[in-house]
C-alpha cells in the first residue's frame, strides 16, 4: 500500500481542474524540473522557475515561487531561534550579599545561551561571512542572471571560466592571492589547447610551439621564452647581444679594421641581430625571401604593350640618367637582339628577347619572342630597351609585347621570371640603382604557386588564387586585418594628413620634380620619396582599371607610383580604397605593420631608418628588401639609443642621408633641426649643390652655418678635419646631401662620446686606421657574406667598447695616442693610398740637453785599452806570444769594438751578470796557453773590471729613464727589451751623432710612462716581455707598444691591483697553466694541468671551479694560459654577476641565433627569469 507524504510542495499552489494535452501536475512538473524542495525553488530567480514549469504545467508559477520563499523564511527563522535558545540551565556561581538572594540578572548569556560549537569560527570557510560563502552565492547570482535569457551568443560562465566548477574549496585556494595574469593564462591555456586538440597540424604540439610558429593574427609570431629573456634580462642587466659583445673572445685591440669584436661562439652580426629584441620567428619572418615578383604579365598584357612604372622615386634630389638591362646568367632570358646585357648610347630601335616558359613540375618549355623597349610615361614613342636615357622631365618607363601571335591557352601555367636592372652613371662606368622582378605568363591571369598561396593565407589570414588584390585593397577590409585605424593607415602611407613635405632649404634640381612633363602636376615629394619608401617598393602596375593607358591619370600613376588612399562611390556609399597595390607591397605592408608594433618606432622614422640601412648596403640590395644588414642596423640603433639617446632618424643618417623631409606637421625636417634651428646668418642654409671650400673668403658663410649647425669651429683640427675625410671620400665638397650627411654623421658620433671630432678620428685611426675613418665618411654597410671588414655599425660597437674602456682606465684619446706612438696602425689603408709618415713628437730643450750629457757620459763609461792595461794580465801567453787582451774581449764579444758590454743586448728572468760574464771568460781563457792559476787570476781581474763596467752602463740607461720618466731603475732593462731594444743599443747609438738615439729615447719613454702609470713591477714586467706568449696571442703592429699590449698589461694591474692575493700568485698561476712539453704529452696530463690551473684560477677570482671550467670549454686544451684569456674569464665572471646568469647558462645565452630550437631558447629564458629573481 502507497503512502503519501504531505509536503510543503503540495501547499505551494492549488491544482487546476482541466488540464491541457500533455500537461502534468505541478507535483510531476517539479520532479522533471529536479526540485524536491521549497529551498531548492528559493535557490532560482522568479523568471527562471515561472519559466521552466511553462514548459510541463498549467500552475501558476508566480505564486508557487512566492509561497515557497516565504515558507523557506518562516523555516529558517524558526530554525535560528531553536539554534539561539537552549533549555539548560546554567550553573550559578558562588555570591555574596544582596547579589545571593536573588536569581542571575536579565545578562545575555542568559537570555540567549549561544550554542557555539555547533557555529563556525569567525574566518573559516565554511562561514556565512567568508570569501568562499560570497563566492558561491556570486556564481549562483551569475547563473540565474545568465539563465534569463537564451541568446545562443551568450559567453556563458562555464565558458569564461570553467575551472570554477570544478574547484575546491579549500582555504588555500580561498585565502591565497591568485594575480590576475595567471588566472587569464590559465583559462585561455586550457581553451587554446582545447581548440589545438581540433586541428591536425598542431595536435599534440606544445603551446609554445604553435604560438611561435603562428604568424596570423598580427599579434604573432609570439616567442614565450623569448620574452623571458628580455624580461630577465632587462633594467640596468646586459641583454641579449650584448652579452655576446660583454664576452667577446676578442676585442678591438688589432688594430686590424676587423669585425672579430663581438664573437663568441656566433659571429658578431648574430649578436647585432640579438640585440634589437625581436625574436627569432620575428626576425624570420621579416627576413624572409620575398615569393612575390614586382609585376605580372598576363596574356593580355603582353598583347596590348604593357608598361612599366617610371623610377623617380630613385634620385629626387638629383637627375639621374636612366636605363635598363637584363642581367646574364637567367635560365629564362635567351640572347637578345641586340644585346640588352649591358648599357648603350643608340636610342633608336627596340630589342627582341626570346623568353622560355616553363611549366612547374614539367619538363616541355615554350620560347616566346617579345619585343623589349623603353621610352616615357606620357606617350608611346619607344627607344632602345638597354639605351642609357640622359637626366630629363620624362621618367623612363619599360615597354614588354609579344613580337607574334602567342601559343595557345592549353594547356595552363606556362610561366617565366626573369629580373631587370635599373642603371645609371655612364655606359663605359654604369652603376646599378634597382633590381626588378618580372614574371610573365601565357594564361589570362597568372595563377599562384602552393607557396605563395600558403604565405599569403599565414601572413594575412587571406585566402588568394590570383594576382588580384581587391580584397585586401578595401581599406575597411585591410584596417580589419591588420588591426590599424584610420590615423596609422594614413601614417603608415604617408598620405592625407601625413602628406610629405620637402624642406624649401633642400630645392631638387631633379627636372622631373615639377611634376609629370613640368606642368601636369604630381610635383615632388611623392611618398615614396619619405615615409613609405620601404612600403612602395620598386613599383607596382595595378593602374586605376578605369583610365586608359594614353590618358593623363594613367600617366600620373606611372609617375607618382606611391600607394594612396582614394574614395570610390559605391551606391549611396563612399568606400575607401588603397590604389596601386600588389602581391609584393602588401608583402611589404605586413612586415612594415608588424616591425613598427614591435619596435614602437613611428612609421616614418622607423620607414627612414629601414630604408637609409638598404640604401647603405649600395649594390647588394637592389631590391630594397630586409635582410641581415637591416636586423643589424635596428639591433645597434637600439643599443646606442638606450646607451646614448638618439632619434631613429639621426641614427639612419649615420648610414645615408640626412633626411630633409618630414611628414609631420608640427616638426621640421631633421636637415633643419640640424643647420636652420637658429639662423645664425640672415638667410639659412640651403642646399644648392655649389662646390665650396673650407679657405675661401667668398664661402666663409657657408662654413659658419655649417659649424653653427654641427656645433664645431672653422679650423683645421674641428671642421677642416671631417671635411678633409668627407673629402676624401666624395672628391669634392659640394652643398649637397651627400656632404653635408658626411660632415653630420662624423660629427654626431663624436657626441655620443662626449669627444671633439679630432679626439674621434685619432681614437678611429688608433682602432682601425684609415678604413674606420673612411667608414665614419661613408656609413657604408658591407656585405653580408665573406666579409671580415668592419662596416659603419662594427666601427660604432668598437667605439663604444673603446670609449668605455678609456673611462675605466682613466685615460684620454690624447694620453691613448702618446703612448702608442704615431706609427699607427699594422694594417695598410684599404683603398690602397700610401700612408703618410707622421712625424714624431719633438723633443724640448732639456731632454736634448739630457741626451747629450747622456752620450758625454757613455763615453766614460766604456771599457778602454788603458783600464785593461792597468790589470796587469800577461802579456804573453806560454809559448810567449804577445796577448792582446782588449782585442781578445771583442772577438769573443764580450766588448764592442768601443767598449760597450755586448751581454747587455739579452735579458734573464733575473740579471746576474756574472753568471753570462763568467761563461764568457770562461771561453776566451780557454782559448789561451796559459797555466791555470794564470788563467783564474786573470779571470778575477777581468771579472772586477766588466763587472764595474756593467753597472755603470746599465746605471746610465736606468737613471736616464728615471729623471725623465719616474721610472723604478730596477725595471730600466725590461722596459728596453718590451720596446724591442736593449741597454746595449741605446748605448751604442748614443755614441752615434744621428737621430736614432731620439728614435730610441721616444720609443722606451713611452713604454716607460706606460709601466709607471700601471705600476707594474720588475718580475711581472720580465715575466711578459720573455713570455710573450703569456700575454696574449695578438700579432704585433707597428705601433710601439701595441694596443694589444698595453690593454692586457693595463687589465693585468687592475686585477692585481684588485686582488688580496699578492702578485706573486697571479705570476704563478701563468707558470702553473704553461707547463713545460713533457708535462703535457698526452691527455692524462694535460686534463691534471688544466684541473690544477682552473682551481688556482678560482681561487684568485674568488669564484667556483665549475664556472671556470663551463667557460674554459671555448679555449683550447681547456684552461686559461695568457692575460688575454683570463681577461676574458674576468669578463664572464663580471657579466654573469650584472646578468644573474652562470657561466653555463651565459654560454648557451651566447650561442643563441635565430635559428636555434624552442629547447635552447627555453634553457636560456628560464634561466634568465630565475637570475632576475635572484637579483
Amino acid at each position: 500500500m502507497t503512502v503519501k507524504q504531505n509536503t510543503l510542495l503540495d501547499a505551494l499552489v492549488s491544482s487546476t481542474g482541466n488540464r491541457r494535452k500533455n500537461r502534468v501536475t505541478f507535483e510531476a512538473a517539479m520532479k522533471k524540473i529536479g526540485v524536491s524542495s521549497v529551498f531548492d525553488i528559493a535557490l532560482m530567480s522568479k523568471a527562471d522557475f515561472v519559466r521552466q514549469l511553462a514548459r510541463f504545467s498549467d500552475a501558476n508559477g508566480a505564486q508557487a515561487y512566492d509561497n515557497a520563499v516565504a515558507y523557506t523564511t518562516l523555516i529558517a527563522r524558526l530554525y535560528r531561534e531553536h539554534q539561539t535558545s537552549s533549555t539548560t540551565s546554567q550553573a550559578l556561581d558562588a555570591r555574596s550579599g544582596v547579589r545571593a538572594m536573588a536569581p542571575q540578572g536579565p545578562i545575555f548569556s542568559a537570555l540567549f545561551a549561544e550554542d557555539w560549537d555547533n557555529f563556525c569560527r569567525p574566518g573559516a570557510v565554511g562561514a556565512d561571512d567568508s570569501p568562499a560563502a560570497y563566492l558561491s552565492a556570486l556564481k549562483v547570482f551569475v547563473g540565474q542572471l545568465e539563465s534569463t535569457s537564451t541568446d545562443p551568443a551568450r559567453l556563458l560562465l562555464d565558458r569564461r571560466r570553467p575551472d570554477l566548477k570544478s574547484l575546491l574549496i579549500t582555504p588555500e585556494s580561498t585565502f591565497t592571492p591568485q594575480p590576475m595574469l595567471e588566472i587569464v593564462n590559465d583559462v585561455l591555456t586550457r581553451n587554446l589547447l582545447a581548440y589545438l586538440q581540433t586541428v591536425p597540424a598542431d595536435k599534440g604540439k606544445a603551446l609554445p610551439a604553435v604560438l611561435s610558429e603562428r604568424q596570423y593574427p598580427f599579434a604573432l609570431p609570439y616567442n614565450f621564452y623569448h620574452h623571458q629573456c628580455l624580461l630577465g634580462l632587462s633594467g640596468t642587466k646586459p641583454g641579449l647581444g650584448l652579452l655576446n659583445y660583454r664576452i667577446s673572445l676578442k676585442l678591438p685591440i688589432t688594430q686590424d679594421a676587423g669585425n672579430a669584436y663581438g664573437a663568441v661562439q656566433q659571429p658578431a652580426a648574430q649578436a647585432q641581430q640579438l640585440m634589437t629584441g625581436l625574436s627569432p620567428q620575428q626576425q624570420r619572418l621579416l627576413t624572409a625571401a620575398a615569393p612575390f615578383s614586382h609585376f605580372y604579365l598576363n596574356r593580355n598584357d603582353l598583347t596590348v604593350n604593357w608598361k612599366s612604372p617610371g623610377n623617380c622615386h630613385l634620385s629626387p634630389h638629383a637627375p639621374m640618367p636612366t636605363g635598363y638591362v637584363l642581367p646574364d646568367g637567367q635560365a629564362a632570358v635567351g640572347v637578345g637582339s641586340p644585346a640588352v646585357t649591358a648599357p648603350v648610347s643608340t636610342s633608336s630601335g627596340t630589342n627582341t628577347v626570346p623568353i622560355t616558359f616553363e611549366r612547374a613540375g614539367h619538363s616541355d618549355k615554350q620560347i616566346v619572342p617579345m619585343f623589349f623597349a623603353s621610352g616615357a610615361a606620357v606617350n608611346n614613342t619607344t627607344y632602345r630597351f638597354n639605351h642609357l636615357h640622359a637626366a630629363s622631365r620624362a621618367t623612363v618607363c619599360v615597354h614588354i609585347r609579344t613580337h607574334s601571335a602567342l601559343p595557345p591557352l592549353t594547356p595552363a601555367g606556362y610561366n617565366a621570371t626573369f629580373d631587370m636592372l635599373l642603371l645609371s652613371g655612364t655606359v663605359a662606368h654604369p652603376l646599378s640603382k634597382a633590381r626588378r622582378r618580372v614574371t610573365l605568363t601565357l594564361d589570362e591571369e597568372y595563377q599562384l604557386s602552393d607557396v605563395q598561396k600558403n604565405y599569403f593565407t599565414s601572413t594575412f589570414g587571406v585566402d588568394i588564387s590570383t594576382t588580384d588584390t581587391g580584397l585586401l585593397a578595401n581599406l575597411d577590409t585591410f584596417m580589419q586585418h591588420t588591426g590599424l585605424h584610420a590615423q596609422e593607415v594614413e601614417m603608415l602611407f604617408s598620405r592625407r594628413g601625413f602628406e610629405v613635405r620637402l624642406s624649401p632649404n633642400c630645392p631638387s634640381t631633379n627636372a622631373q620634380s615639377a611634376g609629370l612633363l613640368g606642368n601636369l602636376g604630381r610635383a615632388f615629394p611623392h611618398a615614396n620619396h619619405y615615409g613609405a619608401c620601404y612600403i612602395n617598393g620598386v613599383g607596382s602596375d595595378n593602374y586605376t582599371a578605369s583610365t586608359l593607358a594614353t590618358t593623363v591619370p594613367h600617366q600620373y600613376e606611372q609617375f607618382d607610383n606611391a600607394m594612396d588612399l582614394q574614395p570610390f562611390e559605391f551606391g549611396d556609399k563612399k568606400i575607401w580604397r588603397l590604389t596601386l597595390t600588389s602581391l609584393d607591397r602588401l608583402d611589404r605592408l605586413q612586415r612594415m605593420i608588424r616591425l613598427q608594433r614591435w619596435t614602437k618606432i613611428p612609421f616614418a622614422k622607423l620607414d627612414t631608418l629601414v630604408i637609409n640601412a638598404m640604401r647603405a648596403e649600395v649594390k647588394t640590395n637592389l631590391s630594397l628588401e630586409p635582410n641581415d644588414n637591416t636586423l643589424r642596423a635596428l639591433g645597434v640603433y637600439h643599443f646606442l639609443d638606450q646607451r646614448y639617446g638618439i632619434d631613429p632618424e639621426e641614427f639612419a643618417a649615420l648610414m645615408h642621408h640626412l633626411t630633409p623631409y618630414t611628414n609631420n606637421k608640427d616638426d621640421k625636417a631633421l636637415f633643419d633641426k640640424v643647420f636652420n634651428e637658429v639662423l645664425v646668418f640672415d638667410s639659412p642654409l640651403v642646399l644648392t649643390q655649389a662646390a665650396f671650400n673650407l679657405t675661401d673668403p667668398a664661402h666663409r658663410k657657408t662654413v659658419m652655418q655649417l659649424c653653427a649647425g654641427l656645433g664645431l669651429q672653422p679650423t683645421g683640427d674641428s671642421l677642416g678635419l671631417i671635411a678633409a675625410q668627407t673629402q676624401r671620400w666624395l672628391g669634392s665638397l659640394k652643398l649637397d646631401l651627400n656632404t653635408v650627411s658626411s660632415l653630420f654623421r662624423q660629427a654626431r658620433i663624436a657626441r655620443f662620446f662626449g669627444y671633439t671630432v679630432a679626439e674621434l678620428l685619432t681614437l678611429a685611426n688608433l682602432l682601425g686606421g684609415q678604413h674606420f675613418k673612411t667608414q665614419l665618411a661613408s656609413g657604408q654597410l658591407g656585405s653580408q657574406t665573406g666579409n671580415n671588414n668592419a662596416d659603419i655599425l662594427d666601427v660604432l660597437m668598437q667605439l663604444c667598447w673603446a670609449a668605455q674602456w678609456l673611462v675605466e682606465s682613466k685615460q684620454t684619446v690624447a694620453q691613448l695616442q702618446r703612448r702608442l706612438g704615431p706609427n699607427i696602425p699594422l694594417m695598410q689603408p684599404h683603398d690602397g693610398a700610401r700612408r703618410p709618415q707622421v712625424e714624431a713628437e719633438q723633443l724640448s730643450d732639456d731632454l736634448r740637453t739630457r741626451l747629450t750629457t747622456l752620450q758625454v757620459d757613455v763615453g766614460r763609461k766604456v771599457v778602454t785599452q788603458s783600464q785593461i792595461s792597468t790589470l796587469n794580465l800577461p802579456a804573453t801567453n806560454d809559448d810567449d806570444q804577445p796577448l792582446d787582451w782588449f782585442t781578445l774581449l771583442t772577438s769573443f764579444n764580450v766588448l764592442n769594438a768601443t767598449g760597450l758590454l755586448i751581454g747587455l743586448d739579452q735579458m734573464t728572468f733575473t740579471d746576474e751578470p756574472m753568471n753570462w760574464l763568467g761563461r764568457s771568460l770562461d771561453n776566451l781563457l780557454a782559448a789561451q796557453k796559459l797555466a791555470p792559476g794564470v788563467k783564474q787570476a786573470s779571470k778575477a781581474k777581468l771579472i772586477a773590471l766588466l763587472l764595474d763596467t756593467h753597472d755603470h752602463q746599465v746605471h746610465l740607461l736606468a737613471t736616464l729613464l728615471q729623471e725623465t720618466t719616474q721610472l723604478p731603475v730596477d725595471r730600466a732593462v725590461a722596459v728596453a727589451h718590451w720596446a724591442n731594444t736593449s741597454v746595449f743599443s741605446i748605448l751604442l747609438d748614443a755614441q752615434g751623432d744621428g737621430p736614432e738615439l731620439i728614435e730610441q729615447f721616444q720609443r722606451v719613454s713611452r713604454h716607460a710612462e706606460i709601466v709607471v702609470q700601471l705600476r707594474l713591477s720588475n718580475r711581472a714586467l720580465r715575466t711578459f716581455v720573455l713570455n710573450p706568449q703569456w700575454l696574449g696571442a695578438y700579432p704585433i703592429t707597428n705601433s710601439e707598444p701595441s694596443l694589444a699590449d698595453l690593454y692586457l698589461l693595463e687589465r693585468f694591474s687592475a686585477w692585481q691591483q684588485a686582488q688580496s692575493q699578492p702578485e706573486d700568485s697571479l705570476l704563478s698561476y701563468f707558470s702553473l697553466a704553461n707547463p713545460p712539453a713533457a708535462k703535457r704529452k698526452n691527455k692524462t696530463q694535460r686534463k691534471r694541468v688544466s684541473t690544477a690551473a682552473n682551481a688556482e684560477l678560482a681561487t684568485l677570482l674568488n669564484w667556483t671551479s665549475i664556472e671556470i671550467e663551463n667557460l674554459a670549454t671555448l679555449l683550447p686544451d681547456g684552461i686559461a694560459t695568457s692575460m688575454e684569456q683570463v681577461d676574458w674569464i674576468r669578463r664572464c665572471q663580471e657579466t654573469c654577476a650584472a646578468s644573474g646568469l652562470s657561466a653555463q647558462n651565459l654560454l648557451q645565452a651566447t650561442a643563441l641565433n635565430a635559428s636555434s630550437s624552442l629547447t635552447d631558447w627555453k634553457t636560456v629564458g628560464e634561466a634568465a627569469v630565475v637570475g632576475d629573481g635572484m637579483a
